[in-house]
């Protein structure tokens, strides 16, 4: 549930900080008090579409945060857990538009896309109003509530039909693998082909490097000749380094009876001249290996470009290609015996197919039976919220192959349908124009899917509108019959739902300094606001007494709901 809501720099909103609590919440207040500002910050949080007109005039941003509190279910666990959120204690929704069109958005503190932030928010708030943040008007989600509904002779069903099915694609993913015979041996002289190639080439791993490297050489060679035999002469010539070395140690030796200290020194130079000569031979076997015939330079780009032509086709590096060498001699080895695999494989998949044919007629007909309930219920809800003669049905969608068009929540396309008034055809619910018609209609699917929906908080943005007399009694009725399940607010006109409230909110609008501005107020005593909107001026007696009456019946009311769950 929200339990609270921080607005800063939204419309007539400087910086405002609400909590709310269990049961109804009901928000009212005169006409351009600032109600629907309340609303479009939850929307604007809740990750619906925005722009700069809702920032406050004079501010360069706008920031709105929702705290939820109560709000784990298993969908909402594994939505945090798939985008890296942990569970915590209570779950923050932040958002931030900038004058320069940015915005950004955050859980618990991360960053995230918007439509990541609005995929978690449907999860747990429902706004029923102006705006179309509605999750029962989605046609998609109408299967599911119908599902939810059934209860535990669907939900098992469903379990069969999803096993079954995973099994069931598996086969097909299998069969349609391996292909008939023909496609068996396309594939296999395809794969035949590509084997014998890699395996021709005979390409080694670091080959390509090394034949780069040798080709930079040959490139290089009368560099490389040139600059060895400089190095050659310098060390072993005719006046060298090794030759100059030989002779201070004979010079040494000539002095060594008088210093001993010359021996050491004798045989360092000895050493010396050994490593000295050692690194000439080693240049002269360098020098030596210059000695290319005619066409090594033109073989060396003929295996790099053999290399490089077979890197291009099988990945794109040797190991990739070696993968792909190993999944082909697999899947060779696969169908050069598939004919037997192929017969178990189509043996089985007709022995699934009428175990799945027959789970999804079982899944069908389950549903249909909940669907004539669902239906009822919803007509008789509707006859308490005045709509007599109205007619509501499930819409089960003809399939032809329902085999061959299923999911794993089975082959059936349900869609809500309604009719207002007698004679008239059933329509798809966006199809409903009437506002007084959708609101009641909304409610009644509200007050009866409300417990199995998922969705803990539920805002009705004036659910009165075309509502008065007896239906506005009923609609408050209905109204505290969800609250008692989920959390409810609710900005509404209506005396009689707000006297049902459990916390009650005033709304109202002042001016400082030459600026407007909305305020909240939690009333303590919620009677003189209930007067107000019954119509009394000045609060008079009469509308103050009726306003009591109003709140005993409330009450009443719900003292009775409580009874009836003892």
């Amino acid at each position: 549930m929200i339990s609270e809501l921080n607005i800063e720099n939204i419309a007539l909103i400087e910086k405002l900080s609400l909590n709310f609590y269990n049961g109804l919440n009901v928000l009212s207040g005169e006409t351009g008090a600032g109600k629907s500002i309340i609303i479009d910050s939850l929307n604007f949080v809740l990750g619906e579409r925005a722009d700069k007109s809702l920032i406050r005039h004079g501010s360069d941003f706008a920031v709105v945060e929702v705290v939820f509190s109560d709000y784990v279910n298993g969908n909402i666990e594994k939505y945090l857990s798939d985008i890296g959120i942990d569970v915590d204690d209570v779950l923050i929704l932040k958002r931030k538009m900038s004058l320069e069109g940015k915005n950004e958005c955050r859980i618990n503190g991360k960053i995230v896309t918007l439509g990541v932030l609005c995929g978690l928010s449907k999860m747990l708030c429902d706004i029923h109003g102006q705006h179309e943040h509605q999750s029962l008007l989605n046609v998609n989600s109408h299967l599911s509530l119908l599902d939810s509904f059934g209860g535990e002779e669907i939900f098992e069903a469903l379990q069969l039909v999803k096993e079954t099915y995973c099994r069931f694609s598996k086969i097909k993913r299998e069969l349609n693998r391996f292909g008939d015979s023909e496609e068996r041996f396309r594939r296999k002289d395809i794969l035949k082909y590509q084997i014998d190639e890699i395996k021709k080439a005979a390409v080694y791993e670091n080959e390509e490097d090394e034949l780069i490297e040798k080709r930079k050489i040959i490139r290089n060679a009368q560099k490389l000749k040139d600059a060895y035999l400089v190095a050659i002469d310098a060390i072993d010539g005719a006046n060298g380094a090794v030759t100059q070395l030989k002779d201070a140690g004979k010079s040494l030796g000539q002095i060594s009876q008088y210093e001993k200290k010359c021996e050491a020194l004798i045989n360092r130079l000895e050493d010396a001249r050994i490593e000295i000569k050692d690194i000439s031979e080693e240049i002269e076997n360098l020098n030596d290996a210059l000695n290319f015939d005619n066409f090594e330079s033109e073989r060396i780009e003929e295996r790099l470009e053999t290399i490089r032509t077979l890197f291009r086709k099988y990945g794109g590096s040797f190991l990739a290609m070696q993968k792909f060498l190993d999944n082909a001699s697999k899947e060779f080895d696969e169908l050069d015996n598939a004919d037997e695999t192929v017969e178990n494989l189509k043996a089985e998949f007709e022995k699934k197919l009428k175990i799945f044919s027959g789970q999804l007629s079982v899944l069908t007909a389950k549903r249909k039976e909940a669907a004539k309930v669902f239906e009822s219920k919803i007509i008789s809800e509707l006859n308490d919220l005045g709509m007599t003669g109205t007619t509501f049905a499930v819409n089960f969608a003809e399939v032809e192959n329902p085999v061959e068009s299923a999911t794993e929540t089975g082959a059936d396309i349900v869609e809500f349908l309604i009719s207002p008034n007698v004679g008239e055809p059933l329509k798809p619910l966006q199809k409903i124009i009437s506002g007084g018609e959708m609101s009641r209609f909304m409610l009644a699917l509200k007050n009866i899917v409300s417990k199995i929906d998922g969705i803990q908080t539920m805002v009705f943005d004036e659910i009165d509108t075309g509502i008065s007399g007896h239906i506005a009694e009923v609609v408050a009725q209905k109204l505290c019959n969800i609250s008692r399940e989920k959390q409810v607010l609710a900005v509404t006109h209506l005396p009689q739902l707000a006297s049902m409230s459990d916390t009650h909110f005033k709304i109202e609008k002042y001016v400082d300094n030459g600026k407007t501005y909305t305020k909240l107020t939690p009333l303590s005593d919620p009677i003189p606001e209930i007067a107000r909107l019954i119509g009394g001026a000045d609060y008079s007696e009469f509308a103050n007494k009726h306003a009591e009456e109003m709140k005993q019946w409330a009450n009443n009311y719900k003292s009775s709901l409580k009874n009836q769950t003892k």
